[in-house]
């Protein structure tokens, strides 16, 4: 994915979390929230961590921070945690409102990455 197609897929999650008027499955930007769940299909799991801090750095509500982090982070994890975790705990040192975030994630992935998410993200929500 370029850079503007990953700038726009942040526009329209942040759109998508923000509609509490409606549902999410059936809104006209769930394309937004179904990318992060079928990468490998819509994005890869590269345009994913792409795009998860392409949402954060526009400083989102803490509503969308808490939905990107059970969902979209968490499941980059899950799926691709021995490949991103260095990524993660750099991202988590550089950054407060990245480390902030993994305070929403659930334990997912091998107990050992899992074990360096907690060092890296301080304190659990």
């Amino acid at each position: 994915m370029d850079s503007q197609a990953i700038k726009d897929w942040a526009t329209s999650y942040i759109a998508l979390q923000q509609d509490s008027g409606r549902s999410l499955e059936g809104h006209p930007l769930f394309w937004a929230a179904e990318h992060f769940m079928l990468p490998g299909d819509s994005a890869s799991a590269e345009d994913c961590w792409a795009a998860i801090l392409e949402i954060l750095s526009r400083n989102p509500p803490e509503s969308v921070i808490g939905a990107l982090a059970a969902g979209p982070l968490e499941d980059l994890i899950d799926a691709s945690g021995p490949e991103f975790i260095e990524r993660i705990e750099l991202q988590a040192r550089r950054d407060p409102a990245f480390r902030h975030m993994l305070g929403g994630v659930w334990a997912s992935s091998t107990p050992s990455i899992w074990s360096r998410v907690e060092a890296a993200r301080g304190v659990a929500w």
